[in-house]
């Protein structure tokens, strides 16, 4: 089973913010309350991949910062 963790998103936020996109960085808590309900738990029956995750998760972030500039 894979999920998503807090763990995880701190290392997420560590990534952005090396390769410049340091303004993102905290991540908002409402972002992160999104990240966690959308890839938290598995979708019974289904289940994630990391690569699900990671570009799902690459997605829902690059939304919320291109939607909060408009």
């Amino acid at each position: 089973m894979t999920t998503l963790t807090p763990k995880e998103i701190e290392k997420m936020e560590e990534n952005y913010y090396l390769v410049g996109f340091k303004s993102w960085i905290p991540f908002p808590k409402e972002l992160i309350e999104k990240l966690l309900k959308v890839y938290g738990e598995e979708p019974v029956p289904y289940s994630w991949t990391e690569q699900d995750i990671y570009e799902g998760s690459r997605k829902i972030i690059f939304d919320y910062f291109n939607n909060q500039s408009k």
